[in-house]
């Protein structure tokens, strides 16, 4: 099962890939014909001293994962390629490939979460309305979540859809869209499903 998992994930990562030019999109691999084992990525479940969890993801050759987990600045310097990874091992700035204009969005995932945030010392209200479990994004939103490949709060998000959730999180239109999906609203039809990666906690460590 867990080596069906990494095919299926592995043949997604190359059809998105192919479908732009590799030259000017070709980010997660060395060329077209590389099959990527490793990505950067993150869950929403709180983490250490953090509201989220920053991981680079490495799949093995059995489809078991080994997750490195990262600092939020640690994930960013990665993703904009200020430090090399095996995940980015051209040093790639996937920020701007992806069109997204500040990495310091990645500091407003907690909105996906919750509604306010969760600590004293800000009044910042995040983009879950959730009246029945403030901690958690509503059904609807889940729904919109899983275009990411959160099927789970407790799933990682990461490679190709970590990036497009970060770049639709700068949208405006997309931002109502998802906290009106908290108040009953439809959650759109044309999701398309991401693939959840099995959970390993075998051999982890932490990099700052």
């Amino acid at each position: 099962m867990r080596k069906f998992v990494s095919a299926i994930l592995i043949m997604f990562s190359a059809i998105c890939l192919n479908a732009q030019d590799p030259e000017e999109y070709l980010m997660f691999g060395e060329n077209a014909d590389d099959q990527d084992t490793d990505f950067l990525g993150f869950c929403l479940l709180p983490g250490s001293n953090l509201l989220e969890r920053f991981v680079e993801i490495h799949i093995n050759p059995d489809g078991t994962l080994k997750y490195t987990y990262l600092t939020m600045d640690g994930f960013v310097n990665r993703a904009a390629g200020r430090e090399r990874s095996a995940a980015n091992s051209k040093g790639a700035n996937y920020f701007t490939n992806f069109g997204i204009k500040n990495p310091g969005i990645v500091g407003d995932l907690w909105k996906l979460r919750y509604t306010e945030y969760p600590y004293h010392g800000s009044n910042e209200q995040g983009w879950s309305t959730n009246d029945s479990i403030p901690t958690m994004p509503s059904e609807a939103q889940m729904a919109i979540l899983k275009k990411y490949g959160i099927f789970r709060i407790s799933d990682y998000c990461y490679g190709l859809m970590a990036f497009m959730l970060l770049h639709d999180m700068e949208d405006p239109t997309w931002i109502e869209k998802y906290k009106n999906a908290s108040y009953g609203g439809s959650a759109p039809t044309n999701i398309v499903p991401g693939t959840s990666p099995a959970k390993n906690d075998d051999n982890n460590t932490f990099i700052d």
